[in-house]
Parts: C-alpha cells; structure tokens; sequence
C-alpha cells in the first residue's frame, strides 16, 4: 500500500516538476513568448527604420540634383537672403 502511495505521489510531482520546468525553466514557454515580443517589435523598428532610411535617400538624391531645393531647405531652415533681398520682421 505505501509502495502504491508514494508511486502515485512521486509521479505527481515528477509532472509538477516537469510543468515548472516547461513553464519557468532556462528557454521554457515564458522566456519564449518574450522573446518572440522582443524579436517583433525589432521587426517594427526595422521597418520604420528602413522607411526613414528611403526617404532620406530620396532627400540626398534631391540636393545633389535640384540647386533649386538647397536654396529653399537654406532659406526655410536657416533663414538665408539673397543678395538685394530685404527682410522684414513681424512680431506679434
């Protein structure tokens, strides 16, 4: 009767131990399951990454063959004159 007993018991918790480690061990489900939310968000960063990478291409390629788009990033961006021009500031 013991022998039948603590048989019963010592699979219980052979599967217990087993699930614990499936679960919460080194590379178990959990570490998994994370790893896959880490690995798609890098997916999602790379994406936008690689977007942001083709429009500043596109930008480069502009600058090296539109004089015209220089002269306006220079005087949107840093407030450029040409020569003869005249400013005029408005204050609110």
């Amino acid at each position: 009767m013991f022998e039948t007993l603590a048989r019963k018991y010592g699979i219980v918790a052979l599967f217990f131990a087993l699930l614990f480690t499936i679960l919460y061990g080194s590379n178990g489900v959990l570490d998994y399951l994370s790893m896959r939310r880490d690995v798609s968000a890098k997916e999602i960063s790379i994406k936008k990454m690689e977007a942001e990478n083709i429009a500043l291409k596109g930008q480069v390629e502009r600058m090296q063959k539109d004089t015209g788009y220089i002269e306006d990033l220079a005087r949107s961006k840093y407030g450029f004159i040409k020569e003869g021009e005249k400013v005029y500031r408005i204050e609110k």
